[in-house]
């Protein structure tokens, strides 16, 4: 996971943790969106409602695409 960040860093000529604290507002954004597909994409990767770290948001997305199973 690591590799990731430190890889969209390098492409974007900044830090890991610039991009760490962009995805966390991209991410906290998101969860914010009403639309009923959003929601439900969102409650699979953080069932609780709280904002997960990006790792695992990364991971989680990852997952679903592998298995076919990202929301349309």
């Amino acid at each position: 996971m690591k590799n990731i960040i430190k890889e969209v860093a390098k492409a974007n000529r900044t830090t890991e943790q610039e991009v760490k604290n962009e995805m966390r507002i991209a991410i906290k954004a998101a969860m914010q969106i009403k639309e009923p597909s959003a929601q439900a994409f969102w409650k699979q990767i953080a069932p609780d409602g709280k904002e997960s770290p990006v790792e695992k948001v990364i991971a989680s997305i990852a997952l679903m695409v592998q298995n076919n199973r990202l929301c349309s």
